[in-house]
């Protein structure tokens, strides 16, 4: 297994930490920390140097933002200065983490994305007779930080970066701890267990989840079960297949492999063998084999991102691509009902 050293080095790069503000405040510029920040840019990046080389940089940990859409989760938000720290590690573990991606991971990854991962899902519903859709219960929650740790030190060789990595991961550990948060979350005393989870919104937790927990799971979808038609966004999973004996014969393997090597369990274990000749909610789009539309949930969403742009609501950051998320989304079911004729 390959490895790699000098990340933190790279992480104390003056040059990095700089390209990450850029990275965190990109359309967020009419915030208030953001400007504060962009008016000490360069003092921010001398001080976090300074403070990461020498050991001194410790997280500030989490504000928890309560929100319901489309389901009530609990989002932890950073100050600005630990996202930037954030954003920094993410550029350091890029090489490592996209090394040993295979193409059916479509989450939190350049080149790919939710609109490649729909038409992909098109495509596989046209080529196969069955689709059987996973996913994994509470899944950010449930994220045993050990185990997440172990991946992660099996590739880097650099005692000082996963000193950082640590500090990163221990700031999120109380956060299901509470019983009142639990219950808004729709978490049980049962499940997950105390002590789990990486918090909602730190794009270090997105990136750990979408990739490093998941990473195996894919080659053993591909190569051992063998699975013809398969794709993943972050816990989503999607097997196609020929016959509905193999897919559920698959489903039991998935179920094993997740609750053995990573302490997971699936949200609906007898989840429905569906034909490819009727249609699939994936991704917040309705897809069938003669085209795809969105959702209803996602075109609500989308007039309210509108709204949010035009109508300056107070205390809430405007949507500036908005233009570009729009057209997006229509282009996406236009494309569809389009490829369907």
């Amino acid at each position: 297994m390959w490895t790699v050293r000098g990340l933190h080095q790279k992480l104390c790069d003056p040059e990095l930490l700089d390209r990450a503000i850029s990275a965190t405040v990109a359309g967020k510029r009419r915030r208030r920390d953001v400007a504060w920040l962009l008016f000490r840019r360069e003092e921010v990046v001398v001080d976090l140097s300074a403070r990461l080389a020498t050991g001194r940089w410790w997280p500030a940990g989490f504000e928890i933002v309560r929100v319901r859409d489309p389901k009530p989760r609990a989002i932890a938000r950073a100050p600005i200065e630990d996202r930037v720290v954030h954003s920094a590690m993410v550029a350091s573990l890029e090489p490592m983490l996209y090394r040993g991606l295979r193409p059916e991971a479509f989450a939190c990854r350049p080149g790919f994305g939710t609109h490649r991962a729909v038409l992909r899902l098109l495509e596989l519903m046209r080529r196969h007779r069955f689709v059987l859709h996973l996913d994994i219960r509470a899944y950010f929650p449930s994220i045993d930080r050990t185990i997440l740790r172990g991946l992660i030190t099996r590739r880097v060789r650099d005692d000082a970066f996963m000193e950082v990595v640590d500090r990163v991961l221990d700031s999120g550990s109380a956060l299901y701890s509470d019983p009142e948060l639990r219950t808004f979350a729709g978490l049980t005393d049962q499940w997950p267990p105390p002590g789990r989870g990486l918090p909602i919104g730190a794009c270090t937790s997105q990136v750990f989840a979408a990739h490093t927990y998941l990473e195996a799971l894919d080659h053993i979808v591909k190569r051992e079960l063998k699975v013809p038609g398969y794709l993943r966004y972050v816990d989503d999973m999607f097997l196609f297949g020929d016959t509905r004996a193999e897919l559920r014969h698959w489903r039991a393997a998935v179920a094993v492999w997740l609750d053995r090597e990573r302490g997971l369990i699936l949200k609906r274990p007898e989840a429905r063998v569906l034909s490819c000749h009727g249609h699939l909610d994936a991704l917040g789009h309705c897809i069938r084999r003669d085209g795809l539309e969105p959702r209803t949930r996602a075109l609500s969403r989308m007039q309210a991102r509108a709204r949010a742009a035009v109508h300056r609501v107070p205390g809430r950051e405007p949507h500036v691509d908005i233009g570009r998320s729009v057209a997006a989304t229509a282009g996406l079911a236009m494309f569809g009902a389009m490829a369907g004729r």
